[in-house]
This record gives C-alpha cells, structure tokens and sequence, in this order.
C-alpha cells in the first residue's frame, strides 16, 4: 500500500489507462492476425494523424474524445478506400495497403506542417500524435480510455463464436447463412478502434505494434481461440505497464516505443520458450 501511495498520482493515471488499452488491443488484434489482416491496422494507423489535425481545424478543440473520434473517422475512411481499391482494381492487397498507408500519413503530415507554419492558436503539441503523449493524460482521460477499451473487449466476447468462425472457415460461415462480410467488417473497426484508442500510449507510428504483437507472441503458446485472446490480452496488459514503469523511472524516455519494446521482448520469449511451437521445442524435436 505504501509502494503504491509513493507512485505519483500521474504515473498512476498513466499505467492503468495504457494498461486497460494494451489488454483490450491485445484481444481485439487476435482477429487481425487470424485473419491477416495486420496490415490493415497499420493502414488505419497512418491515417489517424490526419483525422486528429481535421477534427481540431473543425471543431477548434483539442479534448482527447473530440481528437479520437477525427482519428476513427479518418481510420475508417482509409479502410474503406482500402476495400474500393481492392474491389475496384487489379492492384494486390499489399500493394494497395502501402498505397492507402502512405498517401494518409502523408495527407497528416501536410496538415499537421500547415498548421505550424501558420501558427494557429492551439496547433502546438498535436505532433504528439505521431509518438503518443501519456504524460498528458488526464483522470478523465483514462476513463474514456478506459470505458472504450472495456466496451470493445465486450462486444468481441459476446460475438466470440461467430468471429471465430470467419477467421478460421469463412466458406462454411457464408453457407450456413452467417453474414461474413458484415462480421469481416465489423472485426476490422473493431481493430480500428483499438488503434485509435491506442493513439496516445504509442502514437500514429507504433500503435499497431498493440494489436499485432501481443497476438502474435500469444499464438505461440496456445491452438485454443479463448486462450489465445486471453493471454495476447494478458502480454499487452504487460507490455503496457511494463513500458510505463521503465519510462517513469528513466527520465526523458519515451513511454509508447518502450511498450513496443517490451512487447517485443515478450514476443522474443514466446519464440523460443513456448512449449510447442518455441525453437527451444522444435530444435529439441529435430
């Protein structure tokens, strides 16, 4: 009781909503990677910059709900000329995510520069974005964060069945008369959410590494969907405390790219000590 009352009170605040963002991205991002679409979260990532600039211009606020809800409109609008792209031409997926990835984090950095060059009252700090900024996280902050985060993980548990058979058999789903394309996209804005609820823990750059890597490092150890959303939610919840923790007590060190290295570092004892899939394993069965 007494460690806890000597943390100050925003480093507190900071840890527990990161915390509740890094298990809930975990959970959300198993989808993604089952259903490969990692890098379509990566696209909705770079696009969220611009979203943010967009919704301050519009709106001449800058409160954290004002500045997400720009970054999920932008994120969503760059899945859905990512869907129009693939649909519509012969480009192939990756090809058209690079292109949707590039053009919105390029249309977000000429706002963001405009805005500076132009020295609008207001303009300052929203470079932030593009690395995360938990120090300036607020109690009310965290709840939002919070409250979202929770929301998202619900909707996936109570639609757990169905998601997870459009990951693993979208053909048998489809006729047995299950919606897959509603439920394909309803899982690829639930990883939308999640990159832009993750915006101020790791940034427009890094945020995808909170839906990816802790689903990745969970598949190692498991074959069951249920476990592997709860131990990707346990690794991210982590990773995020973990990288808060490492940031409050080096000074001047970065809160979002620490969270990814830990995460990396979680995914790097995955790899080799799971107890099937590891090398460790797999060299002990060669």
């Amino acid at each position: 009781m007494n460690s806890l009352a000597a943390i100050p009170y925003n480093t507190l605040v900071v840890a527990v909503a990161v915390a509740v963002v890094g298990f809930a991205s975990g959970v959300v991002g198993c989808f993604g990677v089952l259903r490969r679409r990692a890098l379509a979260g990566d696209a909705a990532a770079h696009a969220t910059l611009a979203g943010v600039v967009a919704a301050f211009v519009v709106t001449g606020r800058r409160d954290l709900p004002t500045l997400l809800v720009g970054a999920f409109v932008a994120a969503m609008a760059s899945l859905g000329c990512l869907v129009v792209i693939r649909r519509f031409t012969r480009t192939r997926d990756d090809a058209a995510t690079a292109l949707v990835l590039s053009v919105s984090f390029g249309i977000g950095i000429v706002l963001l520069s405009g805005l500076s060059a132009r020295g609008i009252p207001g303009a300052g700090g929203l470079e932030q974005f593009l690395l995360g900024h938990t120090a300036a996280l607020t109690a009310t902050d965290a709840i939002t964060l919070a409250v979202v985060s929770a929301a998202v993980v619900l909707v996936v548990w109570a639609g757990l069945k169905e998601a997870t058979l459009v990951s693993f058999d979208p053909a048998f789903a489809a006729a047995t008369g299950w919606p897959v394309a509603v439920i394909d996209y309803a899982l690829v804005a639930l990883v939308a959410a999640m990159v832009v609820v993750g915006l101020p823990a790791a940034g427009a750059v890094l945020v995808t590494a909170l839906v990816v890597i802790p689903p990745v490092a969970a598949r190692q150890w498991t074959d069951r969907v249920p476990t592997m959303l709860i131990l990707a939610g346990v690794i991210g919840l982590v990773a995020a405390v973990g990288g808060v923790a490492a940031s409050a007590a080096v000074p001047r060190l970065a809160t979002g790219p620490t969270i990814v290295l830990v995460a990396s570092g979680l995914f790097a004892v995955s790899f080799f000590c799971a107890p099937e899939r590891g090398w460790f394993a797999r060299r002990r069965g060669v």
